[in-house]
């Protein structure tokens, strides 16, 4: 049985806020806390539910510390409408730009602000073997819950940093930039340089103004033959087409 001093405290990681101030998140579900388990994360505390002990038939998948609690208690401190049967309280992991590899493309965001979007992105990127990515600071936080469940453990391959993007122009300079816009260069025509600046913008607005008069080359995706009008892509979906063009590129 878990304390309800507990429960409150693991809820509290429901709210940015309580992230921020104890630096911990929530990783939900089989998939997700594999992944982190067999990572180099910190784990601070692992929650299982008895059905969860039984269909693993005794053989847990890692030796992991965990703690035994009922349905009802893991839906208490379950940040999904339908709570899984293993919870694991992570550390957030830190990165810094200094630590992004010199010879390897960065995946640039520029206030995506939708958490299944970023989740998806995340995971794309890691599809894709971009192990990079930085984010403007009003993007969502990728600690966000449903962040963490659409990258499905993605997030933990992937050093993400927060900060502001003009600056990382800046001080990358030996990078080429190209960013996405509704006109521009067609993406089959661009050719990527190896360790690109690569910037997607948000869902409705694009690239900011500030950002644009920053970038160097414009990458259009085209629309096709037959298309009925819409007037973009989901930021998401854009950003797994311009990351297979890059892969199909660099391979």
């Amino acid at each position: 049985m878990i304390s309800k001093e507990r429960i409150k405290k693991i809820r509290a990681l429901h709210q940015k806020k309580q992230r921020e101030l104890t630096q911990e998140m929530l990783v939900e579900g089989t998939k997700s806390c594999l992944e982190v388990w067999n990572s180099s994360l910190e784990i601070v505390s692992t929650y299982v539910t008895q059905d969860w002990i039984d269909k693993m038939d005794g053989k847990l998948p890692i030796n992991i510390d965990y703690e035994i609690i009922s349905q009802r208690e893991m839906g208490q401190i379950s940040a999904l409408s339908t709570p899984p049967e293993v919870l694991s309280v992570v550390k957030i992991p830190q990165y810094n730009a200094a630590q992004f590899d010199s010879q390897q493309p960065i995946l640039v965001l520029d206030a995506i602000r939708d958490p299944g979007n970023l989740g998806t992105i995340i995971r794309s990127a890691d599809w894709f073997g971009i192990r990079q990515i930085f984010c403007s600071e009003d993007c969502v936080e990728f600690s966000n819950p449903k962040v963490i469940q659409a990258t499905m453990g993605s997030f933990c391959r992937v050093k993400i940093v927060y900060g502001d993007i003009a600056e990382l122009i800046q001080n990358q300079a030996d990078r080429a930039t190209y960013g996405m816009f509704l006109e521009g260069k067609l993406l089959r025509e661009v050719n990527f340089e190896k360790n690109s600046l690569i910037i997607v913008g948000n869902e409705s607005e694009g690239i900011s103004k500030k950002v644009e008069q920053l970038i160097e080359y414009k990458v259009h995706i085209p629309t096709g033959s037959g298309a009925a009008g819409a007037e973009s892509l989901n930021a998401s979906v854009a950003t797994g087409i311009l990351l297979y063009e890059l892969s199909t590129q660099q391979h």
